[in-house]
């Protein structure tokens, strides 16, 4: 539903002299999850489509659509163009005072963005319409992420030693969920139809991380220079590894109490999975443990408003249950010492649209606008005020995020009487959609 932006940095300590090795570095990587409605309609409306709901798409956006297909069968398929920037601690100080050399000439953290950018098959439905029942079959990409980065390694204060460093840390991270679902709705009576899905969701996670000494050229300033690539190894490391496929449920419900107006209610269930994390440190017995990845759950409200003959207005809101990764996912990744003091955020989002058929052109196309609330939901560390190493450098890890506000539009284009094309994107500063759809309908 909501495009999940979670930022989460672990860093578990072993303290030597100088430097700091990090023994679990399970979520050293930020992520940002997808779970944006499928379709370029949806996304040009600014996802406020829980009561428009009236193509395949809402197999998986509010079964209860299904009745509002316009013919006996329709096929939807779409692609979608991802670019996200996602930022993680990547340099500077943490604390005490930069010495100017080398790469410790910053007063404060430095964040790098890890950029990911991909054009995939998104979405898949097939709708199937008999008299009070419709029902539907479709393939959705929910998730697909798959981030690299490299960490310089910050410089800190120790106690009474102003220079200490985290090691410099390389990873990068593979996590994708792929629902294969079924929907069937029923029309109750001219005015009301409820809907009912289930979604096998198939899961998958790799991740690498292992620390990185800085290079050493047998100079007092070594410890002030870049990471070296080739300790990888050398140090410690952790692994994730998961697989699992976990049934899920979605019910809806569509009521037109006016011809102009139109409401929409959905409920989608979250889904688990377990997954696997090795961490090794040099002298110290291997640590296996497992965990537990949990989508966020999502409760929906939308109505749609036939304002005038060629213009219709959206508007729904959205609580998204984002804290389901926080003692799931985020804190069995953290220091049990600071994990109390870090969360997400469940969010509230508020979604608009409008749609405005050109009556007067050629094969009358559509053109759509909308915006969307796309509230702070990223990890955030709550200082405990005692101004210690570890709080110091979790407040660092865990800067929280900011409100962002989602900009969409896009325009759906008739080509004959049986196919349609829609085109729609969805822009902030640091994440952007584009996509394209078509969808074909046969029957009378």
């Amino acid at each position: 539903m909501a495009f999940v932006r979670t930022a989460a940095l672990v860093v578990l300590l072993c303290m030597p002299a100088v430097a700091s090795a990090q023994t679990g570095q399970t979520a050293q990587i930020p992520l940002q999850f997808d779970f944006l409605n499928p379709g370029a309609r949806s996304l040009a409306l600014g996802s406020a489509f829980v009561a428009v709901a009236g193509d395949a798409t809402a197999a998986f956006t509010n079964p209860a659509g299904l009745m509002l297909a316009l013919k006996p069968i329709e096929v939807s398929a779409e692609v979608r163009y991802r670019s996200l920037e996602t930022p993680y601690l990547s340099m500077g100080r943490l604390s005490g005072t930069p010495t100017g050399r080398i790469l410790d000439t910053f007063d404060k953290p430095v964040y790098g963005v890890s950029v990911d950018r991909t054009t995939r098959p998104y979405f898949l439905s097939l709708i199937v319409k008999r008299k009070n029942w419709a029902y539907a079959g479709y393939r959705h990409e929910l998730v697909l992420q798959t981030n690299t980065f490299l960490s310089q390694g910050p410089f800190y204060k120790a106690g009474a030693f102003n220079n200490a460093r985290l090691f410099g840390l390389t990873g990068f991270r593979d996590i994708r969920l792929t629902t294969y679902g079924a929907s069937a709705t029923y029309r109750v009576s001219p005015w009301l139809s409820i809907g009912e899905g289930i979604s096998v969701y198939r899961f998958s996670l790799a991740a690498r991380f292992a620390a990185l000494g800085a290079q050493e050229l047998g100079t007092e300033d070594d410890f002030f220079r870049p990471v070296d690539p080739d300790s990888a190894g050398k140090h410690s490391s952790t692994t994730q590894d998961g697989t699992g496929t976990q049934v899920a449920f979605n019910v809806g419900a569509l009521m037109t109490p006016y011809p102009w107006l139109r409401v929409g209610l959905v409920f989608r269930q979250s889904a688990s999975f377990l997954f696997t994390e090795v961490n090794v440190v040099p002298n110290t017995p291997t640590a296996t443990r497992v965990g537990t990845f949990r989508t966020p759950g999502v409760m929906a409200a939308g109505v749609r408003v036939q304002a005038t003959d060629t213009l219709a207005l959206m508007f729904d809101y959205d609580w998204v249950q984002y804290a389901n990764l926080t003692t799931t996912f985020i804190t069995f990744q953290v220091d049990p010492s600071a994990a109390n003091r870090v969360s997400i955020a469940s969010g509230h989002e508020v979604h608009v649209g409008a749609e405005y058929a050109l009556l007067d052109f050629p094969g009358q196309p559509t053109v759509r606008a909308g915006a969307w609330f796309d509230p702070n939901h990223a990890v955030r560390y709550v200082s405990d005020g005692s101004g210690s190493e570890v709080d110091t450098r979790f407040q660092a890890i865990f800067p929280g995020g900011r409100d962002v506000w989602h900009y969409c539009f896009g325009i759906g284009v008739p080509l004959s009487r049986t196919f349609e094309a829609n085109v729609g994107g969805d822009i902030t500063s640091e994440r952007k959609y584009w996509s394209a759809s078509l969808v074909a309908r046969f029957g009378k």
